[in-house]
């Protein structure tokens, strides 16, 4: 592919893009864990198992961490040799970032195992950040075990310690068939989380029964469905291929409502969703919606007033993500993957799926000819829309 074209006719567009994030002096966190010789044996293992590590010691840019638990997290990468992991610290630490100085303490180190070219997260969540939808800090960082490189991680703050930025009581994260998988709150506000539980079930018990200006008034009163339809718009977008249990919803605490928390972008740029694709197709071909997986979901598709307010936020994002904020966060991900690459014994150690170390060329040229299609899809998308 001749990529000259795109670079070209990006470059303008991007110039005036400030980067979200971006590395204090172009160098990313270092961490190194130490562990018994035996358990990480047992770590690098393919069983597919969870495991908490026993007395690690932590360094975080050479600054000893106090570490509460570490433990291999995820479902799927638990079965590759480089975990993911979980980190809570019994105090939290800071580190230097562009944007001045962040306190850490509960945060998940993803080992991108399965986000090949390791940049649809990174990507995703700076783009996510811009439309309200990941008020969480995450970066691109180095991992070692017992001095063994693990590769390039990307490392981002849990959900649940956001709820206090956020000055939330409450927050959850969506299950499948809208069960509640996990939830977040102070022991001290038991009484009033069954009062928010209540109010997430809520947004279902009357879905099927209500209709019209009704169901959108309801809904309205219990979620904020602006903010959802950012999640929805930004799914269709990307073509996120599985994202109705990969969201938490947190209670806004001036207006009571849930609000949306996106997670977990490694499954972008697919042709269709995982589940949800026959419900779409079968009932609701022309609405642009990836995937009807979800209950709600169905409605606001089914409900003209719900979904053609869906369409006013699609046409709204569409405006915030412009194609020079989309192309800059590009372009931005390239520069921190190619200041990565340098280090490579690192990026040896960076192996998809297991076998497959990183090539930076390679990454380069994947995000470039997926900007070009994501660009000409949000085209595709706003003609579309004024067209109807």
């Amino acid at each position: 592919m001749n990529l000259t074209p795109i670079l070209s006719g990006l470059f303008l567009l991007v110039s005036t893009v400030v980067p979200a994030n971006p590395p204090a002096t172009g160098d990313f966190p270092e961490i190194r864990i130490y562990i018994a010789k035996g358990e990480y044996v047992s770590l690098r293992g393919d069983s597919g198992e969870k495991m908490k590590l026993s007395k690690p010691v932590m360094l975080l840019n050479n600054d000893t961490a106090n570490v509460k638990e570490i433990h291999a997290r995820g479902n799927n990468s638990l079965k590759f040799q480089r975990k993911s992991l979980s980190v809570e610290l019994d105090k939290a630490i800071k580190i230097q970032t562009g944007d001045g100085k962040i306190s850490l303490k509960k945060f998940n180190l993803l080992n991108l195992v399965m986000d090949k070219n390791l940049w649809h997260n990174r990507w995703a969540d700076m783009n996510l950040a811009k439309i309200g939808l990941l008020p969480l800090f995450n970066t691109y960082c180095k991992v070692w075990i017992n001095d063994e490189p693990q590769g390039f991680y990307l490392l981002i703050e849990k959900p649940q310690q956001s709820r206090g930025k956020l000055d939330s009581p409450y927050m959850l994260r969506r299950g499948p068939d809208h069960t509640i998988s996990d939830e977040y709150f102070d022991d001290k506000d038991k009484e009033q989380a069954k009062k928010y539980r209540k109010q997430f079930h809520a947004i279902y018990s009357n879905i099927h029964s209500l209709s019209g200006d009704v169901l959108a008034t309801q809904l309205q009163e219990i979620i904020n469905l602006d903010n959802y339809s950012y999640f929805l718009a930004f799914n269709y977008l990307v073509m996120n291929g599985d994202y109705a249990d990969e969201v938490f919803l947190f209670i806004e605490p001036k207006n009571q409502r849930f609000e949306v928390i996106a997670w977990d972008y490694d499954d972008i740029l697919k042709s269709g969703p995982h589940e949800g694709r026959l419900e779409r197709n079968r009932r609701y071909p022309d609405k642009k919606l990836f995937s009807l997986e979800e209950t709600l979901d169905v409605a606001i598709a089914g409900n003209d007033q719900l979904y053609t307010r869906y369409e006013r936020s699609l046409n709204n994002m569409l405006g915030i993500l412009d194609s020079a904020y989309l192309s800059g966060t590009a372009f931005q991900v390239i520069h921190e993957l190619e200041i990565l690459s340098a280090d490579r014994h690192m990026a040896a150690a960076t192996l998809f799926l297991d076998k497959q170390p990183f090539d930076f060329n390679q990454a380069k040229q994947d995000i470039l000819y997926s900007l070009d299609l994501i660009l000409k899809r949000r085209k595709w998308i706003l003609d579309e829309l004024k067209s109807l």
